[in-house]
């Protein structure tokens, strides 16, 4: 028998099979299955769609994979979307029998290869859970819509502050540093207006388009620009709060691990030093995650079946190439 694990994001959602042992067979790859971008009938089809090229990838039909777990972007936020994302999931997995979280979930399990402790994920956007088996609960923290001035400390959080600067900077109210021909310089315009076109226009104010622009953090820091260095630390400040809120809202009485996933953190110890000089002293290890997000939906729902994940499995989940 096989495995499925979904890892859907802000920006794309993967999908990758495994046996029992968890080797991987195959693997595939989609756009965004977050209900609030592309509605419930999209994450339908989005999910339909990469369910049957992992399974034509791996020559094998839905029948024959006896569980999945579903990362779902925006699971649980809403309490009264919950059942309707269920359906709509429920329609793409056919027979599959399966689990559903949201994707911070399975970030978690990947990072500390189902362990106690916290992950905080800041990719598109932000959030932290944490899991203490000791009372089987799982909290989170923070991940409350960019709509409502969350998601601090993600590439899209990143992107709103460039943005914001790049205004000032262009009327003047700030004096112009790196960041404001970094930026014309990235969207290739002449005139500073043209900002406006691209954003609003010819982006349609798109979240994943938008936290694109958080790599020009890296070419700032180079050059010290001092409000990508600023942007920098307050981000790390924002995602140690929400990991410090976690340890102290989940009850945990040991030292625990603490990991990070997420596309803000291809910025290396720019972020994750500081991030780990911020966490509560004594009660927090800081450490690299061990899994992906995909590889963390594999091992719930291998975990979800019975199977235990011991060292053979997580080094297969590592070394395996679908």
């Amino acid at each position: 028998m096989y495995y499925l694990g979904i890892d859907g994001g802000g920006t794309k959602t993967k999908f990758i099979i495994c046996d029992k042992q968890g080797k991987k067979i195959a693997c595939a790859e989609t756009g965004t299955s977050h209900y609030l971008q592309i509605g419930l009938d999209g994450v339908t089809q989005v999910l339909s769609e990469g369910i049957a090229e992992v399974c034509k990838k791996a020559n094998i039909s839905k029948e024959q994979i006896a569980c999945a777990f579903v990362g779902s972007p925006g699971f649980g936020d809403v309490k009264d979307d919950v059942v309707r994302i269920k359906e709509a999931v429920t329609k793409a997995m056919g027979p599959i029998k399966y689990n559903i979280g949201n994707d911070g979930v399975n970030a978690l399990a990947g990072a500390l290869c189902g362990e106690d402790g916290i992950n905080i994920v800041a990719g598109t956007g932000s959030i932290g859970f944490g899991y203490n088996s000791e009372t089987d609960e799982t909290v989170s923290c923070g991940g409350w819509h960019h709509a409502l001035g969350s998601d601090e400390g993600s590439g899209y959080w990143f992107a709103r502050e460039i943005l914001h600067e790049f205004t000032r900077q262009a009327d003047g109210r700030d004096e112009r540093t790196p960041l404001y021909e970094a930026l014309r310089r990235h969207l290739q315009v002449k005139d500073d207006g043209e900002v406006i076109s691209i954003i609003i226009e010819k982006w349609k104010m798109d979240r994943s388009k938008m936290a694109s622009l958080s790599v020009l953090i890296d070419e700032l820091y180079e050059v010290k620009d001092p409000y990508a260095m600023k942007m920098l630390e307050d981000a790390s400040t924002e995602l140690a709060d929400i990991v410090n809120t976690i340890y102290k809202n989940i009850g945990f009485t040991k030292e625990v691990k603490v990991s990070y996933t997420g596309g803000v953190f291809k910025m290396g110890d720019k972020i994750v030093k500081p991030l780990g000089e911020k966490l509560l002293k004594g009660k927090m290890q800081l450490v690299s995650p061990a899994l992906g997000p995909e590889d963390g939906s594999l091992v719930l729902a291998l975990k979800n079946d019975g199977v235990a994940i011991d060292e053979t499995v997580i080094n297969n989940l590592k070394t395996s190439v679908a």
